[in-house]
């Protein structure tokens, strides 16, 4: 009677457990409660990221495109659209609503792969048979506005999240931004009576498909209804626009400013009465009352050299020298967690500047090699042969800053105001800033070169100058909340324990194979020169002696040969160890210790039940 008492009240507690599950899986109570404990909060949203979706206005419809059966056998593609979809399932519990995800299987020969095509995705023929797989995403707003990511790259997850938040923005705000450029140089192009018009920059005349852009002139005193000012070569700027700029700022406007100790761009003027004065024009720019107040050093007067980065160049005589002060950087120089700079490989500077400040008040975009130094600009002047860069040549063994974004607060340069301003911004919180100390990578010769082709101008590019201002302008004229958002770790983690046994044993067992491979071709050159004079004439004249000798020096060969490959297997030794002993803990001793405890918990619990009958 008392068992089936339990009985019935087990079944009850079942019955009520499942009860109450699904009134909550329903009722969505806990839906918003996560505990994400990945090393990098893969799975916890940025708050740049949540801002975006709380302030969307109308509907936004994501669809996600995914050709499920023909990537079934291609796991990579497999687990990373796993990861998509746990993300976009995150986003949507924070859209209000607003945010609608559909899940598309795209199927060869249906509508949706017809569907795919005409959004513009990408297609790679990698499925089974050759057949065509998509990974992509689809979004519209009420407008019917399009914004797609043509395929999701799996090597790109650590900026998924900025390029979701990124599509969500630009249909959450269709309107093109405007760009304002203040500069003395030609970079939006002019008109001369003579040539006629004159063409900009080849970087601005793709921006203005993008946005507009608008010129400034560098006497200016408002900036209030551009979304990003680039100050390009500030040179004699008036207090009136150095205060215009930094209320700009202060009030929570983006500046990207270019600063030069030499600009190359720069086309000084000759002067018959002094031929010398176009050579030795200064031809530095500086924000310098500003960067002081904020807490940024550059020196004007000072350029970058670097061995390593430096780009060939073809002298007055046709000779290929190399140029310290003209480099091309690598990715090595990029800052790879910055979103600017993801897809870059190359870009060029010359003649660029190193900027500076105390803590993290810079977060770099770009740095010099630690082969680098820095040096004197008036020897730039004179410069007619750069081999003599060598020659004084001394690297400082660190890397120096040559573009940065500005990191947190910033007081006014003008605290007590200027005369006939009555307004005053005197601090912001977070700046908006980002400072290249270099002007000319911003001019075509830099980075692309033009060819006509039945009379129409084609442009090729040589390096990523274009992509890196692009990114930038295009990260900087988003929302705050997108600026926020930077590079993600993966979930891919590797295996760190054994890549560190890996390098340690190689640098041990590495100095044994080198010392053995020097032993091996020691003998082959002993026994070589032995049996060069052992001719087929000389046959029968060789001594028993030699006849031992080449005997010996064949059979030191073997030794050493095996003691090569004995030297290779050690250096998966250690490895090999671990995953021994991964094996013996994961096959025997857990299930091991898991059996005592149960005998331990099953002992102790007979001894109680022993002592409650006594």
């Amino acid at each position: 009677m008392k068992n089936q008492t339990h009985k019935v009240q087990l079944l009850i507690l079942a019955v009520i457990f499942l009860l109450v599950s699904v009134i909550i899986n329903q009722s969505g109570i806990f839906s918003k409660l996560r505990v994400d404990l990945t090393e990098n909060d893969l799975f916890t949203l940025n708050e740049g990221s949540i801002n975006i979706l709380q302030n969307i206005d109308e509907k936004i419809h994501l669809r996600l495109f995914y050709s499920d059966q023909a990537t079934e056998n291609i796991p990579l593609l497999r687990t990373y659209h796993r990861r998509v979809v746990d993300f976009l399932q995150e986003l949507a519990r924070y859209g209000s609503g607003k945010l609608k995800i559909t899940m598309v299987d795209p199927v060869s020969f249906s509508e949706e792969e017809d569907q795919a095509s005409q959004y513009g995705l990408q297609p790679l023929p990698v499925g089974e048979g050759g057949e065509n797989v998509f990974f992509g995403i689809a979004a519209t707003n009420a407008l019917d506005d399009v914004e797609i990511i043509p395929f999701l790259q799996p090597d790109r997850e650590a900026f998924l999240e900025y390029d979701v938040a990124q599509l969500i923005y630009n249909l959450n705000n269709p309107a093109k931004r405007k760009v304002g450029v203040m500069s003395d140089l030609p970079l939006l192009g002019s008109f001369d009576p003579q040539a006629g018009q004159i063409p900009g920059q080849i970087i601005f005349e793709q921006l203005r498909e993008m946005y507009e852009i608008v010129p400034i002139e560098t006497t200016a005193t408002t900036f209030d209804d551009v979304d990003l000012l680039l100050v390009v070569h500030p040179k004699n700027l008036t207090e009136g626009t150095l205060f215009a700029i930094d209320q700009f700022v202060m009030n929570g406007g983006r500046l990207l400013a270019f600063v030069d100790p030499m600009a190359q761009a720069e086309e000084i003027p000759a002067d018959p009465q002094n031929p010398m004065a176009q050579i030795q024009a200064d031809r530095s720019s500086d924000l310098a009352v500003l960067f002081a107040a904020w807490g940024i050093g550059f020196d004007k007067n000072q350029v970058i050299l670097d061995n390593q980065q430096a780009v060939s160049i073809q002298s007055g005589q046709g000779q290929t020298i190399r140029h310290l002060g003209i480099n091309s950087w690598n990715q090595s120089s990029f800052n790879q967690s910055d979103i600017v700079t993801s897809d870059l490989t190359s870009l060029n500077t010359a003649l660029a500047g190193a900027l500076t400040a105390e803590g993290d008040k810079l977060l770099p975009i770009l740095t010099s090699s630690t082969q680098s130094m820095l040096t004197a600009n008036d020897a730039m002047s004179l410069l007619f042969n750069p081999n003599a860069l060598f020659q004084n040549f001394n690297p400082d063994d660190q890397s120096h800053v040559i573009a940065a974004r500005v990191n947190g607060g910033l007081d006014t340069a003008f605290p007590s105001g200027i005369e006939g301003e009555t307004e005053l911004i005197t601090r912001v919180d977070q700046a908006n800033v980002v400072i290249f100390a270099d002007v000319d990578v911003l001019f075509d010769r830099m980075w692309v070169r033009a060819q006509n082709f039945f009379g129409r101008q084609i442009y090729s590019n040589f390096a990523d100058n274009g992509t890196l201002i692009n990114n930038l302008i295009d990260n900087m004229t988003g929302s705050a909340d997108l600026i926020q958002v930077r590079a993600r770790g993966t979930s891919n983690r590797p295996f760190d324990k054994v890549l560190e046994i890996q390098r340690r044993s190689e640098q041990k067992y590495r100095e044994t194979e080198n010392q053995l491979m020097q032993q091996l071709r020691e003998t082959e050159s002993k026994l070589n020169e032995l049996q060069s004079i052992k001719g087929q004439e000389n046959q029968l004249i060789i001594s028993q002696e030699q006849q031992q000798e080449i005997a010996k020096f064949k059979q030191r060969k073997l030794e050493v040969r095996k003691s090569l490959r004995e030297v290779k297997r050690n250096l998966n030794k250690d490895i090999e160890e671990l995953g021994t002993e991964l094996k013996f803990i994961n096959i025997a001793l857990v299930p091991m210790l898991l059996t005592l405890v149960i005998v331990f918990l099953s002992w102790r619990k007979s001894k109680r039940k022993e002592r409650a009958y006594v």
